[in-house]
């Protein structure tokens, strides 16, 4: 574990990103012996991981319904209406996509026979073999360096583009890469990671395969008979999916690793001031529109689920206040909305050394 620092100057926080935060008193810090603030700090992460609640599943539920309504929606609206029946059903699809994040984990649900049901039968719709994500996500949380994250290529090509419309090209029409290498990672033959994997394994790899397969020939024929047309499936299901919920996840990482990537170069000590965090991330403190938008079950606080990946999501708002209050070497936030966060991801010139070129 990283060292607690004993200081009142708080967490590691960009001058330019954070301003007008609290910050831990000095009397609560600077009073309290290292053993004691660690033994304080080691007990309330205790709590946090141990506290376990279905607050996910109302929400989830909601999500589901509005995606069942959709989908048969058809039947009785056309015309102007798809122009906001094709957002909606990506929007929906998103937090379908960010629950199998939870599932992965095992904090979207409990029991964890409840959460791999969901994981599973959630990631099939929107065409991702679970068992290959979990494997792949695993691997993100543990290499240390952009060039071996799988994730890497979606924001890594971004912020190492010129600043300005050629990185903002890249941003867009670079989503159509991503969805190919998604495919390939965690679609019907996902890679999940090139170690040697149990049979136990390859075999919920398979069941998956078909789960993928057999839910999107049940939405191409779901979507034939509501809407009228063979190609139905295209405007309803992968137009949403593809162009609006694979690019709110794209812009989404972007931002929290992307804009890490910007801080590490101005930081003294670079990519070493993000203490234990081997994919250096932040959190982002937005309005709550934007949380509503961008981050569903609390992505906003990244960094503290990159440093403790085990705390259940609906508890990372006081994980973070931990962190803080104990000044927890590695941990940053951008105080400021996401799409502030992506300008200025898309136009500073040095993100990376191919920007200065």
């Amino acid at each position: 574990m990283p060292p607690l620092r004993s200081t009142h100057h708080g967490p590691v926080l960009h001058p330019d990103l954070v301003s007008g935060l609290p910050m831990p008193s000095a009397t609560s810090v600077a009073n309290a012996s290292p053993s004691s603030s660690r033994k304080g700090f080691e007990a309330r992460l205790r709590e946090l991981r141990n506290d376990r609640r279905n607050v996910a599943l109302p929400g989830l539920a909601l999500a589901y319904l509005g995606v069942a309504g959709l989908l048969v929606a058809p039947l009785w609206l056309g015309g102007l209406h798809w122009a906001w029946m094709i957002p909606v059903m990506g929007y929906l699809q998103y937090r379908v996509v960010i629950s199998g994040h939870e599932a992965v984990h095992s904090t979207l649900a409990y029991p964890k026979s409840l959460n791999d049901s969901l994981g599973v039968v959630g990631q099939a719709m929107v065409g991702v073999n679970f068992t290959a994500y979990r494997l792949q996500h695993l691997d993100h949380h543990k290499v240390r360096n952009r060039e071996e994250d799988p994730d890497g290529h979606i924001y890594g090509w971004v912020v190492e583009a010129r600043p300005g419309l050629p990185r903002m090209a890249v941003l867009v029409f670079g989503t159509f890469i991503e969805i190919l290498i998604k495919i390939y990672q965690k679609g019907t033959g996902g890679i999940g990671t090139h170690k040697k994997q149990s049979d136990k394994v390859k075999g919920k790899k398979k069941r998956d395969t078909l789960l993928v397969i057999g839910s999107q020939l049940c939405l191409i024929g779901t979507c034939w008979a509501t809407t009228g047309w063979f190609w139905g499936y295209l405007v309803l299901w992968i137009a949403p999916l593809f162009g609006v919920a694979v690019f709110l996840n794209r812009c989404r990482i972007v931002v929290e690793h992307g804009l890490a990537q910007l801080i590490a170069q101005q930081l003294p000590g670079g990519f070493k001031e993000f203490g234990g965090l081997r994919i250096p991330t932040v959190d982002i403190v937005p309005n709550r529109l934007e949380q509503v938008i961008f981050a569903p079950y609390m992505f906003n606080y990244h960094c503290c689920h990159h440093l403790f990946m085990t705390v259940p999501h609906y508890n990372l708002p006081a994980l973070r206040d931990l962190l803080r209050a104990h000044g927890y070497s590695g941990y940053h936030e951008n105080h400021g909305s996401y799409l502030s966060a992506l300008a200025r991801c898309i136009r500073d010139p040095g993100v990376a050394a191919r920007a200065t070129d």
